[in-house]
């Protein structure tokens, strides 16, 4: 089901608002239906409290008028969102204090580590406590230590260790991010290795606590590849184009635009990174030199995607796989979920042609493990 373009701008507006203190248009009429369904969108995306944000930024606005009983649904979520934020900060300090005192260089990726460019920190939704352990003797060391001091911890298909730590929920990655395809996940693993070795460390301070975080210009890629990875196989989120577009307000300066140029021409990256720089101005409003990695004569056609933000069909990789019966037939759990995703990626085929190939193979691959024999 699409939505009402009217509830796209006002859906934008307020997001605009609470991310990034724009107000420049006015908010426009809406039924009580359409506001429940603008904040529905609001959750899919994980930008619930920042839209609230939008909201209460355009407070004065003639047509700001949301039922009663749904902004104080709209508030709740605000509130649950802070208080996870804030009840994580003790442990996840706690936990990095742990893990430094053994010596195993814990980095910490994606959530609160984006957080922390924003003006509320807390009002970014948050996950799982994501930590890469670039080194494998320490990262062998740290899966001990979890397996000693965590709860239930337990290796993931993807080769990743999960583990509860005081509350949290913590992932353990010994590498940062993959491509499926071989040959670019080689170069990027190389990037990353040398990247990591080679620059100055950076880090987030909870009170006394010091936590290391990727190194700027490192994390922008990262950040661009996971929005890559969204919009060609999952559908995208907009929580991490708004992490793309405070990345590069907020630490512009840190980033070497040279180095990350080259980077996304060795992965042949070019075309994803002009889509992701045209969503920025087109659903942000950023200006074209606040990108620097986009080409002004590049394309700019962001349509595909302002479709897939607010289509309610969606089939995750996990939703779907291949059983098979007594007989010899092979049948899918979810037929509309494996035909959503071959469309999707063959809709976003040429914005990265090498790694959509791999990566609907290695979700094949992935739902043929699940066959009994």
């Amino acid at each position: 089901m699409m939505v009402m373009e009217v509830i796209q701008r006002n859906f934008f507006r307020l997001l605009r608002g609470g991310a990034f203190g724009s107000t420049g248009e006015a908010i426009e009429p809406m039924s009580p239906w359409k506001w429940n369904t603008l904040y529905n969108i609001s959750l899919v995306h994980g930008v619930a409290t920042l839209v609230y944000d939008g909201i209460k930024l355009y407070g004065d606005d003639f047509f700001m008028q949301i039922p009663p009983g749904l902004k104080a649904k709209w508030e709740k979520t605000k509130d649950q969102t802070v208080k996870a934020y804030t009840e994580g900060l003790d442990g996840l300090a706690r936990l990095f204090d742990a893990m430094n005192h053994e010596q195993m260089r814990p980095i910490l990726m994606h959530g609160q580590s984006l957080a922390a460019l924003y003006d509320e920190p807390s009002h970014r939704t948050n996950g799982d406590v994501d930590i890469f352990l670039p080194y494998a003797p320490q990262a062998k060391k740290a899966e001990a230590w979890a397996k000693a001091n965590g709860l239930q911890a337990c290796k993931t298909e993807r080769g990743t260790l999960q583990y509860s730590y005081n509350g949290l929920e913590v992932e353990h990655y010994t590498q940062a991010i993959r491509l499926t395809n071989f040959f670019l996940n080689k170069k990027l693993q190389g990037i990353i290795n040398r990247e990591v070795r080679c620059c100055d460390s950076t880090y987030i301070y909870l009170g006394d606590s010091k936590i290391e975080t990727l190194p700027p210009t490192l994390g922008l890629l990262l950040t661009m590849l996971r929005i890559a990875h969204y919009t060609i196989i999952e559908g995208i989120r907009l929580r991490q184009l708004v992490d793309l577009g405070m990345t590069l307000r907020k630490a512009g300066n840190s980033i070497d635009f040279v180095k990350l140029q080259k980077w996304i021409d060795q992965l042949h990256f070019r075309r994803m990174a002009q889509l992701e720089g045209a969503m920025l101005v087109e659903f942000f409003k950023f200006e074209e030199d606040e990108i620097p990695f986009m080409d002004a004569k590049g394309s700019k056609d962001t349509k595909k995607v302002n479709d897939d933000i607010f289509s309610f069909k969606a089939g995750h990789s996990d939703d779907w796989y291949f059983t098979q019966g007594k007989n010899i037939f092979v049948r899918t759990s979810d037929s509309g979920a494996m035909t959503w995703q071959l469309k999707h990626v063959a809709r976003f085929f040429g914005y990265y042609p090498a790694e959509s190939i791999t990566a609907l193979s290695s979700s094949f691959a992935h739902s043929l493990s699940h066959i009994e024999e």
